[in-house]
Order: C-alpha cells, then sequence, then structure tokens
C-alpha cells in the first residue's frame, strides 16, 4: 500500500513541477542597446529579446513600454512598439553624446507584467544631429493623432492562448493524479483484511 500510494505521489509532482516552467516569467536574453554597452552608431531600431513568447493581447501593445532617457533626464522615443515573437521593437533615437538609461516593461507569455532598467553610454559619431527628445514619455500616436487600432503590434494572442492552456493542461493533470492518490489510499485502507477468526474450540 505504502509503495503504491508513494508512486502515485511521485507522479502527482512530477506532473505539476512540468507546470512550473511553464508558468515562469520571461527574461532578457538580448538587447539593443546591449545592457552596459557601449554605441557608436544610430541603429534602425532598438530592441528587448526574451526568452519566450510575449503575450499581446488582441494585437495591442497595451502593458509594453520601452523608454530611453538621456543624461539631461529627457526621453528620446515616440512611445510606440512592435511586438513579435519574444522580441519588442522602437524606433532608435538619441540625443548628444552620454551615459543613458532603459526603462522596458513587457507582458510574459503567462500573463504577468516584467519590468526593468539598465544602462549604456552613446557615443555620437561625427556629422550626427540629435534628438532633442521631450521632457515626458511620449505616447504613441497614428497619423491623425488616436491611438493605434487594434492589430497595429505585430503580437500574437494565439501565442498567448497557447500558454495559458498549456498551463491549465498541466495543472488540470496534476489535479487529477493528486484526486487519485488520494482515493488510492483510502480505498486501500478500507480493503484491509479482517483479523482472522478464533479457530480454539469453547471447552
Amino acid at each position: 500500500m505504502a509503495a503504491t500510494a508513494a508512486a502515485l505521489a511521485v507522479a502527482g509532482c512530477a506532473v505539476l513541477g512540468l507546470a512550473a516552467p511553464a508558468s515562469a516569467h520571461n527574461y532578457l536574453v538580448s538587447s539593443t542597446p546591449e545592457v552596459g554597452g557601449t554605441l557608436t552608431e544610430l541603429p534602425d531600431r532598438f530592441d528587448i529579446t526574451t526568452n519566450d513568447r510575449l503575450l499581446a493581447i488582441g494585437g495591442s501593445d497595451s502593458g509594453f513600454a520601452f523608454r530611453v532617457i538621456g543624461p539631461d533626464g529627457r526621453y528620446h522615443e515616440d512611445g510606440c512598439v512592435s511586438v513579435d515573437g519574444p522580441s519588442m521593437t522602437t524606433k532608435a533615437a538619441l540625443g548628444s553624446s552620454g551615459r543613458y538609461e532603459v526603462e522596458w516593461q513587457i507582458v510574459s507569455a503567462d500573463g504577468h507584467t516584467v519590468s526593468d532598467r539598465y544602462d549604456f553610454t552613446w557615443k555620437a559619431p561625427a556629422g550626427f544631429s540629435p534628438d532633442r527628445g521631450s521632457a515626458t514619455p511620449a505616447t504613441c500616436a497614428t497619423g491623425d493623432g488616436s491611438s493605434p487600432a487594434p492589430g497595429s503590434t505585430n503580437g500574437s494572442e494565439a501565442a498567448g492562448d497557447d500558454s495559458s492552456a498549456t498551463d491549465a493542461l498541466f495543472i488540470g493533470a496534476g489535479g487529477i493524479v493528486l484526486a487519485g492518490v488520494v482515493v488510492a489510499v483510502l480505498l486501500l485502507l478500507r480493503r484491509r483484511p479482517a483479523p482472522a477468526a478464533d479457530d480454539h474450540d469453547e471447552d
């Protein structure tokens, strides 16, 4: 009985253990500009790449942000981001040379918001025209001044749905296995053999 119960318990823990990685938050894998690096040429785009697909619900960039703060405290971004698979990108813009700070925020595949910051150094090349920046963070807007329409961000709602469905499947399977452990133990306890009858004849 003890061996059976132990085997079922181990199986249940294994199933629940598989659900944990599926629910882990995304983490930074690479970025442009690099963390703590030095940038000497302005790229076309800045990007944040994580270890898993990002969750852009309904093609919306709600919950995502990519801010670039210059040494003078001014913001050098347009507020617009594009989400594609595990990456978030934004248009690159920088002011004069100096130490900059990146503040980023994403929505993980498990639906949780993750944010962080890092510094990098900008050494502008000769002839570079610095961006003036703004005193406050910019808000993304379309040509007519309205917010982006649904679908304007290249996110994948299906990716988020798949991740949620996978989590639910693992958790549900784990619950079933654990319930089986309880039922099995109860049945084994109830089926204990009855004490043997007294075979001695009465005097």
